[in-house]
C-alpha cells in the first residue's frame, strides 16, 4: 500500500519521484534524487520531461498525487512515489534487469519463511546484483524480520548481494538506497569478490576458524549469472538442509548445465521445479519437463553398432509448445547430508 502518515508522506530532498503526464498517462518520467538549489548554480535543479522542465522546488514539500506544471511549457504532471515496478522499468540501467513482477515470482518460488522464534540469523545470498531489481524483491520479503528491532539490535535476516562487476555493484547499491528512501538498504550487505565462491569460501573459513563444525549458514540462495553451474557446488555446501537454491537464466540450456553439474559432481541438491517466465507484464510462468530419459535406439542404429539405448535430455513445456519467454527459473533444495555418529552417539548433519 502507498499509505503513510501525513508528515512522512511529503516529498523531501533525496526522494525519487515519478511524474506522469496528465494528458498522456502512458508517458512517465522518473526523477533523480530531489534537492534544493545551491547559491553556486546558474540553473535550479529540474526534472527534464518530454514537455518541458519541472523544477525540484515545485515538488519538494508537496504531497503525492499533487499536480505540478513544467515551467517552460506549462504541461501538467501528477507526481507520486514510484511503485517497485515503475522504479525498475523507468530507472536508467547499466545492465538488463529482471523485471519487477518476474523478480517477485522468482522469489516466491523460493518460499521463504523467517521464524522469529528461532535464535539464529537468516542469511541469504544473491549472486549477480546487477540492476538491483531482484535484490529489492528479496529484501522486501525479509524486511519484516528486521523492521521492529531496536536500533542497535543485530539483524534477524540479511541478504548478501555479490557482483564482481564493480560498476554494476555500485549502481545496484545506488538503486537500493534510492528506492523509497532506502527502506530496504539496511537489510542488504553488498560485496564485490571476483566470484561468489570466493566470498563463500572466505565465510566458510571464518566459521571453521572459530571452531564451529556446522558450516552451513545460508537459508537460501539466488543465482543470476552467465555460468551458474560454476558456483553451485560451493553454494550447496553453504546451504542448510532443505533450503532453496533458485537459479535464473535467460536460456533453458543454462539450466541444463546446472543440472548436469549437480549430477556430475554429486552435489547434494534435489531439483524441485523448472518454470519459464512468460512474456507480458511479468509474473506469468509455466512449468517445464526437464529430465534425463533413457531412449531406445531404432533397429537401424543397432545394426550400425550403436547401443540399444542412450540417455537424452527431455526439455519441453508440460503443456503446449515452446515460446520465447523472459527467462527460466530452476528451484533446487539442499538434500539431507549423509550422517555419521559422533563419539556421543548423536547424529551429525
Amino acid at each position: 500500500m502507498r499509505c503513510a502518515s501525513a508528515a512522512a508522506n511529503v516529498f523531501r530532498p533525496g526522494d525519487v519521484v515519478l511524474l506522469r503526464d496528465v494528458l498522456r498517462p502512458s508517458l512517465a518520467i522518473l526523477s533523480g534524487p530531489l534537492r534544493l538549489p545551491t547559491d553556486t548554480e546558474d540553473k535550479p535543479p529540474s526534472v527534464c520531461t518530454h514537455r518541458g522542465e519541472v523544477r525540484h522546488t515545485a515538488i519538494l514539500n508537496a504531497h503525492p498525487r499533487t499536480l505540478v506544471k513544467s515551467h517552460t511549457a506549462g504541461a501538467t504532471f501528477v507526481v507520486t512515489f514510484p511503485t517497485l515496478e515503475e522504479f525498475v522499468n523507468f530507472r536508467k540501467r547499466k545492465t538488463t534487469p529482471i523485471y519487477a513482477f518476474d523478480a517477485a515470482a522468482t522469489v516466491a518460488l523460493a518460499d521463504i519463511h523467517i521464524d522469529e522464534r528461532e535464535h539464529t540469523v537468516f542469511e541469504f545470498l544473491e549472486a549477480g546484483t546487477g540492476h538491483g531489481s531482484l535484490t529489492l524483491a528479496i529484501a522486501r520479503i525479509i524486511h519484516a524480520a528486521n523492521a521492529n528491532l531496536d536500533k542497535n539490535a543485530p539483524r534477524k535476516a540479511v541478504l548478501h548481494s555479490v557482483d564482481r562487476n564493480k560498476d554494476h555493484a555500485t549502481y545496484g547499491v545506488k538503486n537500493v538506497r534510492e528506492f523509497r528512501r532506502g527502506l530496504y538498504a539496511a537489510d542488504v550487505d553488498f560485496h564485490a569478490p571476483s566470484t561468489p565462491s570466493e566470498y563463500l569460501q572466505s565465510r566458510l573459513k571464518s566459521i571453521t576458524d572459530h571452531g564451529d563444525s556446522h558450516t552451513a549458514f545460508l537459508s537460501g540462495a539466488f543465482l543470476d549469472l552467465p555460468s551458474p553451474e560454476l558456483e553451485v557446488e560451493v553454494v550447496a555446501r553453504c546451504l542448510k538442509t532443505d533450503c532453496p537454491l533458485v537459479v535464473f537464466a535467460p536460456s533453458i540450456t543454462q539450466i541444463v548445465d546446472v543440472i548436469e553439474a549437480v549430477r556430475a559432481k554429486n552435489i547434494q541438491l534435489s531439483m524441485c521445479k523448472v518454470v519459464e517466465l512468460l512474456p507480458g507484464m511479468g509474473g506469468s510462468m509455466r512449468e517445464w519437463d526437464l529430465r534425463r530419459a533413457v531412449l531406445r535406439n531404432s533397429p537401424d542404429r543397432k545394426e550400425e553398432g550403436g547401443s540399444e539405448s542412450q540417455e537424452k535430455w527431455v526439455c519441453r513445456p508440460l503443456v503446449g509448445e515452446r515460446i520465447v519467454g523472459g527467462g527460466f527459473v530452476a528451484v533446487f533444495r539442499k538434500k539431507l547430508q549423509k550422517t555419521r555418529r559422533d563419539n556421543a552417539g548423536q547424529l551429525e548433519r
